[in-house]
């Protein structure tokens, strides 16, 4: 049977899978797109003696990339098992759902405290905090609190805070990210 894993956290799923499951071919992408799924579709219909899982991870798949692997959830090859792995069961057509097995994986939100004074931010307090280790989940959930915590954010930091996001599901550099942040909120703190 072919599996959907849902995940709040599919980077912690994908370790799991993988830790958990022999011979699993991991095939990622930010965006599922065609190419990547012919490659997936070679890897499917080589030969083997033992049974391989075939692990797709990504948080956007297109349509067209979703309806080439119809054909492969479908009519799948001998010995061949398809996990999908993403964080929105929406992620997927209709049409993939109702031929997966669909799973919640999902896992205790990290607690992350914000010790910074907001209001009084240095650069010794930007430069202490960016030698902090952090996972890209408590990267989200330090962003959704350092939030809101700003007081009277002018455009530039909101769109700082946009911006930050989507930057953290692109897997930019968590420095990158909380500098930028952090350094608009000084600015803006300044006048």
């Amino acid at each position: 049977m072919n599996i959907a894993y849902i995940s709040n956290d599919i980077e912690k799923a994908k370790d799991e899978l993988v830790e958990k499951h022999s011979n699993v071919f991991l095939f990622e992408d930010n965006e599922l797109k065609l190419a990547l799924v012919k490659e997936i579709k070679e890897e499917a219909y080589k030969t083997t003696n033992h049974e391989k899982i075939i692990l797709i991870k990504a948080i956007n798949f297109r349509i067209e990339s979703q309806n080439a692997l119809l054909k492969l959830l479908e009519e799948s090859p001998d010995k061949v098992q398809f996990f999908i792995l993403t964080t929105s069961k929406y992620a997927l057509l209709d049409t993939i759902r109702s031929r997966v097995e669909i799973q919640n994986l999902n896992y205790q939100s990290p607690k992350v405290e914000i010790t910074l004074n907001i209001d009084r931010l240095t650069t010794k307090d930007i430069y202490e905090t960016l030698k902090q280790k952090i996972t890209k989940q408590e990267l989200k959930i330090y962003i959704q609190e350092l939030f809101k915590k700003i007081k009277n954010p002018n455009q530039r930091v909101l769109d700082n805070f946009e911006l930050a996001i989507k930057l953290v599901d692109l897997n930019t550099d968590k420095q990158a990210i909380l500098s930028l942040l952090l350094l608009s909120i000084r600015d803006n703190n300044a006048k």
